[in-house]
């Protein structure tokens, strides 16, 4: 995963090996490929996201929250 300061948002990417992989762990999951997620830096709700057609909408959570806590902890942003 990638992260991105966008000022007042973060973005993080995810790489479709990492999607990957994490789709190894989630039963049907759907498509791999490269996807990316946006939050709030104030309380880090999503905003954002692209590239997740074809793909588990529960499973896209699942990892829009891994997403989340690997941005706060790269910028060190509270819990």
């Amino acid at each position: 995963m990638r992260v991105f300061d966008n000022g007042c948002f973060y973005t993080v990417t995810v790489s479709e090996n990492e999607v990957s992989d994490f789709a190894d762990r989630w039963p049907c999951f759907g498509e791999c490929r490269a996807i990316w997620f946006q939050f709030d830096k104030r309380n880090s709700d999503l905003v954002d996201m692209g590239n997740d057609a074809g793909m588990d909408g529960a499973g896209v959570v699942a990892l829009s929250h891994d997403a989340q806590a690997y941005g706060r902890k790269r910028l060190k942003l509270a819990a």
